[in-house]
Protein backbone atom coordinates (compact mmCIF):
# COMPACT_ATOMS: atom_id res chain seq x y z
CA UNK A 1 0.00 0.00 0.00
CA UNK A 2 1.35 3.11 -0.75
CA UNK A 3 2.73 5.39 1.99
CA UNK A 4 0.20 7.87 1.49
CA UNK A 5 -2.86 5.92 1.61
CA UNK A 6 -1.61 3.78 4.11
CA UNK A 7 -0.81 7.06 6.31
CA UNK A 8 -4.79 8.46 5.99
CA UNK A 9 -6.27 5.28 6.47
CA UNK A 10 -4.66 5.00 9.53
CA UNK A 11 -5.16 9.01 10.34
CA UNK A 12 -9.09 7.95 9.24
CA UNK A 13 -9.11 5.53 11.71
CA UNK A 14 -7.95 7.09 14.46
CA UNK A 15 -10.15 9.38 14.26
CA UNK A 16 -13.32 7.39 14.08
CA UNK A 17 -11.54 5.10 17.34
CA UNK A 18 -14.21 4.78 20.08
CA UNK A 19 -13.42 1.99 22.84
CA UNK A 20 -16.04 -0.56 23.11
CA UNK A 21 -16.85 -1.54 26.45
CA UNK A 22 -15.80 -5.08 26.31
CA UNK A 23 -11.98 -3.43 25.60
CA UNK A 24 -12.56 -1.98 29.11
CA UNK A 25 -10.69 -4.03 32.03
CA UNK A 26 -12.78 -4.22 35.44
CA UNK A 27 -10.72 -2.80 38.49
CA UNK A 28 -11.23 -5.98 39.93
CA UNK A 29 -8.84 -7.13 36.53
CA UNK A 30 -5.91 -4.71 37.43
CA UNK A 31 -2.31 -5.52 38.12
CA UNK A 32 -2.14 -4.45 42.13
CA UNK A 33 -0.18 -1.19 42.99
CA UNK A 34 2.09 -3.45 45.00
CA UNK A 35 3.91 -5.34 41.84
CA UNK A 36 5.07 -2.43 40.08
CA UNK A 37 7.76 -0.39 41.66
CA UNK A 38 7.98 1.15 38.30
CA UNK A 39 6.74 2.30 35.27
CA UNK A 40 5.51 -0.65 32.84
CA UNK A 41 6.64 1.35 29.74
CA UNK A 42 9.03 3.66 30.30
CA UNK A 43 10.58 1.58 33.43
CA UNK A 44 10.82 4.81 35.55
CA UNK A 45 10.40 4.65 39.15
CA UNK A 46 7.50 5.98 40.88
CA UNK A 47 7.36 8.17 43.70
CA UNK A 48 6.10 11.26 45.08
CA UNK A 49 6.12 13.43 41.93
CA UNK A 50 5.70 9.99 39.57
CA UNK A 51 2.16 8.96 40.69
CA UNK A 52 0.72 4.83 39.68
CA UNK A 53 -2.37 5.02 36.72
CA UNK A 54 -3.52 2.04 35.67
CA UNK A 55 -4.38 0.99 32.09
CA UNK A 56 -8.22 0.93 31.76
CA UNK A 57 -7.52 -1.22 28.32
CA UNK A 58 -4.93 -4.04 29.70
CA UNK A 59 -4.95 -3.09 33.49
CA UNK A 60 -1.20 -2.46 33.74
CA UNK A 61 0.56 0.18 36.00
CA UNK A 62 1.89 3.27 34.18
CA UNK A 63 2.81 6.61 34.70
CA UNK A 64 0.86 9.76 33.68
CA UNK A 65 3.64 10.55 31.11
CA UNK A 66 2.69 7.04 29.18
CA UNK A 67 -1.06 7.46 29.28
CA UNK A 68 -3.10 9.46 26.84
CA UNK A 69 -7.19 9.90 27.42
CA UNK A 70 -9.54 8.42 24.86
CA UNK A 71 -13.00 8.02 24.45
CA UNK A 72 -15.03 5.02 25.37
CA UNK A 73 -18.51 4.11 25.16
CA UNK A 74 -19.60 2.24 27.97
CA UNK A 75 -23.29 2.26 27.16
CA UNK A 76 -25.45 2.88 24.22
CA UNK A 77 -24.86 6.57 23.06
CA UNK A 78 -22.86 7.62 26.55
CA UNK A 79 -19.41 8.03 26.29
CA UNK A 80 -16.60 8.77 29.32
CA UNK A 81 -12.81 9.18 28.77
CA UNK A 82 -10.84 6.25 30.14
CA UNK A 83 -6.88 6.46 30.70
CA UNK A 84 -5.10 4.17 28.21
CA UNK A 85 -1.14 3.43 28.06
CA UNK A 86 0.17 4.24 24.86
CA UNK A 87 0.96 0.39 24.20
CA UNK A 88 -2.50 -0.13 24.15
CA UNK A 89 -2.97 2.88 21.88
CA UNK A 90 -0.52 2.01 19.50
CA UNK A 91 -1.86 -2.26 19.05
CA UNK A 92 -5.14 -0.62 19.14
CA UNK A 93 -3.88 1.40 15.92
CA UNK A 94 -2.50 -1.77 14.39
CA UNK A 95 -5.80 -4.00 15.11
CA UNK A 96 -8.27 -2.54 15.50
CA UNK A 97 -11.33 -3.81 16.66
CA UNK A 98 -13.76 -5.48 13.61
CA UNK A 99 -17.09 -3.90 14.34
CA UNK A 100 -17.78 -0.57 15.47
CA UNK A 101 -18.92 -0.06 18.98
CA UNK A 102 -22.59 -0.45 19.07
CA UNK A 103 -24.09 3.54 18.37
CA UNK A 104 -21.41 4.15 15.91
CA UNK A 105 -23.01 3.28 12.79
CA UNK A 106 -23.61 5.87 9.92
CA UNK A 107 -26.34 7.28 11.60
CA UNK A 108 -24.34 8.40 14.48
CA UNK A 109 -21.27 9.34 13.06
CA UNK A 110 -22.46 13.32 12.49
CA UNK A 111 -23.09 13.02 16.08
CA UNK A 112 -19.81 11.90 17.62
CA UNK A 113 -18.02 14.35 15.07
CA UNK A 114 -20.18 16.84 16.62
CA UNK A 115 -19.20 15.65 20.62
CA UNK A 116 -15.60 15.93 19.22
CA UNK A 117 -16.01 19.55 18.78
CA UNK A 118 -17.49 20.02 21.43
CA UNK A 119 -15.13 18.70 23.26
CA UNK A 120 -12.29 20.68 21.38
CA UNK A 121 -14.27 24.08 22.25
CA UNK A 122 -14.09 22.57 26.12
CA UNK A 123 -11.00 22.48 26.09
CA UNK A 124 -9.53 25.57 24.65
CA UNK A 125 -7.57 26.00 27.44
CA UNK A 126 -5.61 23.06 26.87
CA UNK A 127 -5.61 22.24 23.16
CA UNK A 128 -2.32 21.45 22.37
CA UNK A 129 -2.06 23.97 19.40
CA UNK A 130 -3.64 27.34 18.79
CA UNK A 131 -3.43 28.26 14.78
CA UNK A 132 -4.59 26.23 12.41
CA UNK A 133 -7.12 23.93 14.71
CA UNK A 134 -9.25 22.85 11.87
CA UNK A 135 -11.34 20.43 14.41
CA UNK A 136 -9.92 17.30 12.63
CA UNK A 137 -7.53 16.31 15.52
CA UNK A 138 -9.66 13.36 17.39
CA UNK A 139 -10.30 15.10 20.67
CA UNK A 140 -8.74 12.06 23.01
CA UNK A 141 -5.00 12.96 21.47
CA UNK A 142 -5.67 16.49 22.09
CA UNK A 143 -6.61 16.38 25.59
CA UNK A 144 -4.09 15.23 28.38
CA UNK A 145 -4.25 13.49 30.94
CA UNK A 146 -5.19 14.47 34.30
CA UNK A 147 -7.24 17.64 34.98
CA UNK A 148 -4.36 19.37 36.77
CA UNK A 149 -2.59 22.15 35.12
CA UNK A 150 1.03 20.53 35.55
CA UNK A 151 0.01 17.66 33.31
CA UNK A 152 -0.28 20.05 30.54
CA UNK A 153 2.99 20.99 28.53
CA UNK A 154 2.04 24.30 26.99
CA UNK A 155 4.52 26.55 25.31
CA UNK A 156 4.45 30.19 24.40
CA UNK A 157 6.68 32.46 23.09
CA UNK A 158 7.52 34.02 26.54
CA UNK A 159 7.75 30.30 28.18
CA UNK A 160 10.34 28.95 25.53
CA UNK A 161 13.39 29.04 27.27
CA UNK A 162 16.78 30.16 25.63
CA UNK A 163 19.78 28.12 25.21
CA UNK A 164 22.45 28.02 27.75
CA UNK A 165 25.22 26.69 25.29
CA UNK A 166 28.01 28.71 23.44
CA UNK A 167 27.31 29.23 20.00
CA UNK A 168 30.06 28.39 17.11
CA UNK A 169 30.25 30.37 13.93
CA UNK A 170 33.42 29.48 12.90
CA UNK A 171 33.31 26.81 10.17
CA UNK A 172 32.31 29.31 6.90
CA UNK A 173 28.78 28.44 7.02
CA UNK A 174 26.16 31.62 8.49
CA UNK A 175 24.78 28.70 10.77
CA UNK A 176 26.67 27.93 13.75
CA UNK A 177 27.98 24.05 14.37
CA UNK A 178 25.84 21.73 16.20
CA UNK A 179 27.08 21.45 19.69
CA UNK A 180 29.91 19.43 20.97
CA UNK A 181 28.33 16.52 23.56
CA UNK A 182 30.67 15.94 26.29
CA UNK A 183 29.83 12.08 26.01
CA UNK A 184 29.14 11.51 22.62
CA UNK A 185 31.84 8.58 22.06
CA UNK A 186 29.62 6.64 24.88
CA UNK A 187 26.38 7.79 23.56
CA UNK A 188 27.10 6.19 20.23
CA UNK A 189 28.33 3.14 21.80
CA UNK A 190 24.79 2.90 23.30
CA UNK A 191 23.27 3.65 20.06
CA UNK A 192 25.31 0.72 18.26
CA UNK A 193 24.24 -1.42 20.82
CA UNK A 194 20.20 -1.08 19.85
CA UNK A 195 21.51 -2.11 16.47
CA UNK A 196 18.68 0.41 14.81
CA UNK A 197 20.90 2.00 12.45
CA UNK A 198 19.40 1.47 8.46
CA UNK A 199 17.30 -1.20 9.48
CA UNK A 200 13.43 -1.36 7.18
CA UNK A 201 10.62 0.41 8.29
CA UNK A 202 8.42 -0.96 10.97
CA UNK A 203 5.15 -0.38 11.71
CA UNK A 204 5.08 0.73 15.58
CA UNK A 205 7.66 3.90 14.57
CA UNK A 206 5.02 4.09 11.45
CA UNK A 207 2.45 4.63 14.15
CA UNK A 208 4.07 6.78 16.26
CA UNK A 209 5.14 9.05 13.60
CA UNK A 210 1.47 9.51 12.70
CA UNK A 211 0.13 9.64 16.03
CA UNK A 212 2.82 12.99 16.38
CA UNK A 213 1.72 14.13 12.94
CA UNK A 214 -2.00 14.50 14.03
CA UNK A 215 -1.71 15.07 17.58
CA UNK A 216 0.56 18.08 17.28
CA UNK A 217 -1.02 19.22 14.04
CA UNK A 218 1.58 19.23 11.75
CA UNK A 219 2.68 17.81 8.00
CA UNK A 220 5.99 16.48 9.04
CA UNK A 221 6.77 13.99 11.76
CA UNK A 222 9.74 11.73 12.36
CA UNK A 223 11.05 9.19 14.75
CA UNK A 224 14.96 9.50 14.63
CA UNK A 225 18.47 8.30 15.72
CA UNK A 226 21.15 10.59 16.03
CA UNK A 227 24.35 9.19 14.51
CA UNK A 228 28.14 10.60 14.38
CA UNK A 229 27.75 12.54 11.17
CA UNK A 230 23.56 12.33 10.30
CA UNK A 231 20.39 11.96 11.59
CA UNK A 232 18.72 8.77 10.19
CA UNK A 233 15.08 8.37 10.35
CA UNK A 234 13.62 5.09 11.71
CA UNK A 235 10.20 5.93 10.87
CA UNK A 236 8.68 9.55 8.86
CA UNK A 237 5.63 11.15 7.77
CA UNK A 238 6.02 13.93 5.14
CA UNK A 239 9.57 13.48 3.54
CA UNK A 240 11.66 11.79 1.17
CA UNK A 241 14.91 11.77 2.60
CA UNK A 242 16.20 9.02 4.85
CA UNK A 243 18.54 10.88 6.81
CA UNK A 244 20.39 14.42 7.01
CA UNK A 245 23.67 15.61 7.96
CA UNK A 246 24.18 16.15 11.49
CA UNK A 247 25.87 19.70 10.88
CA UNK A 248 21.89 21.02 9.27
CA UNK A 249 19.55 19.15 11.96
CA UNK A 250 17.48 20.84 14.82
CA UNK A 251 18.12 17.66 16.64
CA UNK A 252 21.54 18.19 16.81
CA UNK A 253 20.78 21.18 19.75
CA UNK A 254 17.87 19.02 21.20
CA UNK A 255 20.24 16.19 22.16
CA UNK A 256 22.17 18.55 24.48
CA UNK A 257 19.19 18.35 27.11
CA UNK A 258 16.71 15.72 27.86
CA UNK A 259 13.94 18.20 27.79
CA UNK A 260 11.94 18.64 24.56
CA UNK A 261 13.13 21.60 22.69
CA UNK A 262 10.74 24.22 21.01
CA UNK A 263 10.97 26.44 18.47
CA UNK A 264 8.03 28.52 17.36
CA UNK A 265 9.40 30.34 14.97
CA UNK A 266 13.03 28.99 13.34
CA UNK A 267 13.34 32.82 11.85
CA UNK A 268 13.46 34.55 14.91
CA UNK A 269 16.17 32.00 16.41
CA UNK A 270 19.32 32.71 15.99
CA UNK A 271 20.74 29.14 16.09
CA UNK A 272 18.37 28.39 13.26
CA UNK A 273 17.78 31.62 11.18
CA UNK A 274 20.21 31.09 8.50
CA UNK A 275 19.81 26.98 8.80
CA UNK A 276 19.03 25.63 4.94
CA UNK A 277 16.28 24.05 6.04
CA UNK A 278 14.67 27.28 6.99
CA UNK A 279 16.23 29.52 4.38
CA UNK A 280 15.61 26.73 0.94
CA UNK A 281 12.74 24.69 -0.03
CA UNK A 282 11.95 23.05 2.77
CA UNK A 283 10.52 26.32 4.75
CA UNK A 284 10.92 25.29 7.79
CA UNK A 285 9.25 27.49 10.40
CA UNK A 286 8.40 25.82 13.40
CA UNK A 287 9.91 23.09 15.09
CA UNK A 288 9.22 20.69 18.52
CA UNK A 289 11.47 17.66 19.27
CA UNK A 290 11.21 14.84 22.40
CA UNK A 291 14.91 13.86 23.08
CA UNK A 292 15.13 9.69 23.15
CA UNK A 293 16.64 8.71 26.39
CA UNK A 294 17.82 5.44 27.46
CA UNK A 295 17.36 3.75 30.89
CA UNK A 296 21.33 4.97 31.01
CA UNK A 297 20.29 8.81 30.60
CA UNK A 298 21.88 8.61 27.35
CA UNK A 299 20.17 10.28 24.17
CA UNK A 300 20.20 8.69 21.04
CA UNK A 301 17.28 9.98 19.40
CA UNK A 302 14.19 12.39 18.82
CA UNK A 303 10.62 12.28 18.11
CA UNK A 304 10.07 15.80 16.51
CA UNK A 305 7.93 17.53 13.93
CA UNK A 306 8.25 19.97 12.02
CA UNK A 307 5.43 22.87 9.68
CA UNK A 308 6.03 25.39 7.31
CA UNK A 309 4.20 27.89 9.78
CA UNK A 310 5.38 29.51 12.61
CA UNK A 311 3.53 28.85 16.23
CA UNK A 312 2.17 31.60 18.84
CA UNK A 313 1.86 28.54 21.55
CA UNK A 314 1.93 24.57 21.53
CA UNK A 315 1.43 21.76 23.56
CA UNK A 316 3.93 19.45 23.22
CA UNK A 317 2.87 16.78 26.02
CA UNK A 318 1.93 14.06 23.69
CA UNK A 319 5.16 14.31 21.80
CA UNK A 320 7.11 13.48 25.47
CA UNK A 321 4.79 10.08 25.19
CA UNK A 322 5.70 9.03 22.16
CA UNK A 323 9.34 9.49 22.46
CA UNK A 324 8.81 7.12 25.83
CA UNK A 325 6.95 4.75 23.74
CA UNK A 326 9.43 5.03 21.13
CA UNK A 327 12.48 4.77 23.70
CA UNK A 328 10.51 1.07 25.28
CA UNK A 329 10.11 -0.18 21.64
CA UNK A 330 14.05 0.23 21.10
CA UNK A 331 14.36 -1.47 24.54
CA UNK A 332 11.96 -4.37 23.53
CA UNK A 333 13.66 -5.08 19.90
CA UNK A 334 16.78 -5.25 21.52
CA UNK A 335 15.51 -8.12 23.77
CA UNK A 336 14.05 -9.59 21.24
CA UNK A 337 17.19 -9.57 19.17
CA UNK A 338 19.21 -10.57 21.78
CA UNK A 339 17.08 -13.98 23.00
CA UNK A 340 16.96 -14.53 19.14
CA UNK A 341 20.81 -14.30 18.88
CA UNK A 342 21.30 -16.66 21.84
CA UNK A 343 18.79 -19.06 20.54
CA UNK A 344 20.78 -19.27 17.40
CA UNK A 345 24.05 -19.17 19.23
CA UNK A 346 22.43 -22.24 21.17
CA UNK A 347 21.44 -23.81 18.22
CA UNK A 348 24.30 -24.01 16.58
CA UNK A 349 26.28 -24.84 19.77
CA UNK A 350 24.01 -28.06 19.76
CA UNK A 351 24.96 -28.75 15.95
CA UNK A 352 28.38 -29.17 16.86
CA UNK A 353 28.62 -30.69 19.90
CA UNK A 354 25.98 -33.13 17.73
CA UNK A 355 28.60 -33.30 14.67
CA UNK A 356 31.63 -34.46 17.03
CA UNK A 357 29.53 -37.01 18.52
CA UNK A 358 28.98 -38.76 14.98
CA UNK A 359 32.13 -38.41 14.35
CA UNK A 360 33.40 -39.71 17.18
CA UNK A 361 31.28 -42.73 17.66
CA UNK A 362 32.15 -43.47 13.41
CA UNK A 363 35.57 -44.23 14.86
CA UNK A 364 34.77 -46.63 17.84
CA UNK A 365 33.66 -49.93 16.45
CA UNK A 366 29.92 -50.87 17.67
CA UNK A 367 27.88 -53.58 17.77
CA UNK A 368 24.54 -51.69 16.85
CA UNK A 369 26.70 -50.18 13.67
CA UNK A 370 27.65 -54.01 12.83
CA UNK A 371 24.14 -55.36 12.81
CA UNK A 372 22.01 -51.95 11.41
CA UNK A 373 25.03 -52.37 8.45
CA UNK A 374 24.05 -55.96 7.96
CA UNK A 375 20.57 -55.49 7.71
CA UNK A 376 20.46 -53.13 5.21
CA UNK A 377 22.91 -55.31 3.24
CA UNK A 378 20.65 -58.31 3.31
CA UNK A 379 17.98 -56.76 2.48
CA UNK A 380 19.52 -54.92 -0.54
CA UNK A 381 19.94 -58.25 -1.78
CA UNK A 382 16.13 -58.99 -1.83
CA UNK A 383 16.19 -56.43 -4.32
CA UNK A 384 13.49 -54.46 -1.92
CA UNK A 385 14.17 -50.74 -1.05
CA UNK A 386 14.16 -50.35 2.68
CA UNK A 387 13.42 -46.89 4.13
CA UNK A 388 15.60 -45.49 5.92
CA UNK A 389 14.91 -44.78 10.34
CA UNK A 390 12.28 -42.21 11.39
CA UNK A 391 14.52 -38.62 12.57
CA UNK A 392 13.16 -39.87 16.08
CA UNK A 393 14.83 -43.20 16.17
CA UNK A 394 18.03 -41.59 15.01
CA UNK A 395 18.18 -39.07 17.15
CA UNK A 396 17.29 -41.60 20.24
CA UNK A 397 19.85 -43.93 18.55
CA UNK A 398 22.71 -41.41 18.44
CA UNK A 399 21.54 -39.92 22.18
CA UNK A 400 22.60 -43.51 23.42
CA UNK A 401 26.06 -43.72 21.48
CA UNK A 402 26.93 -40.57 22.70
CA UNK A 403 25.91 -41.45 26.37
CA UNK A 404 27.91 -45.02 25.48
CA UNK A 405 30.60 -42.78 24.66
CA UNK A 406 30.81 -40.46 27.69
CA UNK A 407 30.46 -43.71 29.66
CA UNK A 408 33.71 -45.26 28.20
CA UNK A 409 35.36 -42.12 28.31
CA UNK A 410 34.45 -42.04 32.57
CA UNK A 411 35.53 -45.57 32.69
CA UNK A 412 38.54 -44.69 30.82
CA UNK A 413 39.50 -41.71 33.22
CA UNK A 414 38.34 -43.75 36.32
CA UNK A 415 41.24 -46.39 35.43
CA UNK A 416 43.85 -43.60 34.47
CA UNK A 417 43.30 -41.82 38.42
CA UNK A 418 43.54 -45.67 39.89
CA UNK A 419 46.81 -46.45 38.27
CA UNK A 420 48.36 -42.61 38.74
CA UNK A 421 47.26 -43.68 42.54
CA UNK A 422 49.12 -46.72 42.49
CA UNK A 423 52.18 -45.24 40.97
CA UNK A 424 51.92 -42.34 43.76
CA UNK A 425 51.83 -44.53 46.45
CA UNK A 426 54.42 -46.82 44.99
CA UNK A 427 56.79 -43.25 44.35
CA UNK A 428 56.02 -42.52 48.06
CA UNK A 429 57.01 -46.36 50.00
CA UNK A 430 60.05 -45.72 47.16
CA UNK A 431 60.43 -42.67 48.87
CA UNK A 432 60.53 -43.90 52.70
CA UNK A 433 62.93 -46.60 51.48
CA UNK A 434 65.52 -44.01 50.74
CA UNK A 435 65.04 -42.06 53.57
CA UNK A 436 65.51 -45.47 55.81
CA UNK A 437 68.81 -46.53 53.72
CA UNK A 438 70.01 -42.83 54.14
CA UNK A 439 69.28 -42.72 57.58
CA UNK A 440 70.88 -46.30 58.71
CA UNK A 441 74.32 -44.72 56.31
CA UNK A 442 74.14 -41.96 58.35
CA UNK A 443 74.47 -44.22 61.15
CA UNK A 444 77.91 -46.07 59.91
Amino acid sequence: MPRDSRTDMLMARNMNDVLSADQIKNNTEWVPDNERSRCNLCTRNFGSFRRKHHCRMCGEVVCNACLLRKWAEVQRGSRIEVKVCMTCILNNAKNPPTQQPKGLGHANQGQAQSFRSTRIMSDKSTTRYSSRDDGTTPSHLQSPVGSSAGDVHQYTERDVPTYDYPLDFSWGYPWPKPPVLPNEAERLQVLRSFNILDTPREDTFEIICDLASKAMNCPIAVVSLMDQDRQWFKANVGLAQSDIPRNVSFCAHTIVSKETMVVLDAKKDKRFAKNPLVTGAASIRFYAGSPIVTPSGHIIGTVFVFDTEPRNTCDITTLEKLSNVAMKHLEDRRNTLAADAEGQFRTSTIAAATAQSIEANALVPSANLAAQELVVQNNVGDGQVVAGPKLETMLMDLLCRTTETQQQLATQQGAMFQTLGQHTAQIDKLADAVKRMEAKLDNI
